[in-house]
């Protein structure tokens, strides 16, 4: 399994500009969009743990599971968010669909999950971040 220094940097990358796009989308009161960023969000930030492992996973959104195939070469602190990480992503990622098409479903569900999900999304783009910081120091 050859590292991949360069897809992780762009994917942790991807995590962060998704998630200040979710940020602007909820001072606009764009809830439904928000989740859409926070999922995309999730995505990429796991994708990145997966890229510095040179994991090559399926082309999937549900990436959150494979965090737990990698976890034995985790260090500690990480391997301890692993789960947090992974229910996240992968929660939103079952949902993509009610955030892409949003005229679909009452709209003040999005406020709720959003209150819900934004910090544990935030906490797992930290952790992800942190992790390919150190990972490659």
């Amino acid at each position: 399994m050859a590292v991949n220094k360069t897809g992780a940097e762009k994917a942790i990358a991807s995590a962060e500009r998704e998630f200040r796009s979710a940020m602007a989308s909820l001072k606009e009161k764009d809830y439904a969009g928000a989740l859409k960023y926070l999922q995309e969000c999730s995505e990429y930030a796991v994708k990145a743990v997966l890229l510095a492992y040179g994991m090559d996973y399926p082309k999937t959104h549900t990436v959150g599971r494979f965090l737990y195939e990698m976890r034995e070469k985790y260090p500690q602190w990480f391997a301890k968010q692993i789960k947090s990480i992974a229910d996240v992503a992968d929660d939103l990622a079952r949902s993509r669909a009610r955030f892409r098409y949003p005229y679909e479903h009452p709209s003040e569900q999005y406020e709720v999950i959003v209150g819900h999900v934004f910090p544990r999304v935030k906490k797992a783009l930290e952790d992800c971040r942190s992790f390919i910081q150190r990972f490659f120091g």
